[in-house]
């Protein structure tokens, strides 16, 4: 393997451990000799793309990585990044994107972009829904940490629509299933006769989240058209992550 390809894995194991890396860590995580951990960390070092703790003497991004990294933040915020994604989904798949977030219990559009079919779902943004029974919503839930996502759940699950869960044992097992497909689903719940399939993202700046992702019409969904546009969407939502440093793109990995 050549020491470029060495060095984009040992960023990217940095990326995914969220901390400094020791030649131990790479010769386990990464399969290398000893030697060869050695040395391409040593010469990392030695260019600016790493630099070294002198504490713990874990080696983390160093000035080269960082400074390309402050570049790209000024350059982008998640907003554009997410709106970037969404504008690929809605040209590739003709259908309608949103962009959500939460607010109180809800999520609420704050952007739509139309496809080129002729039937498009239209919500318009401002438009809001209860988090827990939309697929943005749910998507967004599962991307909080345990404790915080319970002030954004029902007391009372009444007035089913569609599909939404009826219970909050059901509302678990979904929000259970999204982290670990990383895509959340939706047929004709809130919205009657509408399918939505969403994913979420953290700016790590300000701790907002963002769902994203197509409004399909329920007529026209089927398992093909979920399977594909779910990988899609989750892997749109996962190159914006892993752009921004969000911890659960960092460590998601396929199932």
């Amino acid at each position: 393997m050549s020491t470029l390809a060495n060095a984009k894995d040992v960023l990217q194991l940095i990326a995914r451990l969220q901390r400094g890396v020791t030649v131990t860590d790479v010769t386990i995580e990464l399969g290398l000799a000893k030697s060869s951990a050695s040395r391409t960390l040593s010469m990392m070092a030695e260019y600016g793309f790493l630099e070294r703790d002198v504490t713990t003497r874990a080696y983390r991004p160093g000035p080269v990585v960082m400074e390309a990294s402050w570049q790209f933040r000024a350059a982008h915020t998640t907003a554009s990044l997410v709106e970037e994604e969404l504008e690929l989904l809605v040209r590739g798949s003709g259908y309608t994107g949103y962009v959500n977030v939460l607010e109180g219990s809800d999520v609420i559009v704050i952007h739509m972009r139309t496809g080129t079919r002729s039937l498009q779902v239209y919500t318009p943004p401002g438009s809001r829904a209860p988090a827990w029974a939309s697929a943005a919503g749910r998507a967004v839930l599962a991307s909080l940490p345990e404790q915080e996502r319970a002030a954004y759940l029902p007391v009372n699950f009444s007035d089913p629509l569609g599909t939404e869960p009826q219970s909050l044992e059901e509302l678990t097992t979904r929000i259970a299933q999204i982290k670990t497909s990383g895509w959340a689903l939706s047929r004709g719940e809130y919205v009657n006769g509408i399918a939505g399939i969403s994913a979420a993202v953290k700016d790590p700046n300000n701790g907002q989240r963002y769902g994203f992702g197509l409004a399909i019409p329920c007529e026209e969904l089927n398992d093909t058209l979920v399977t594909r546009w779910g990988t899609a969407v989750r892997d749109a939502a996962r190159r914006v992550g892993k752009r921004l440093g969000d911890p659960f793109w960092l460590s998601f990995q396929d199932n």
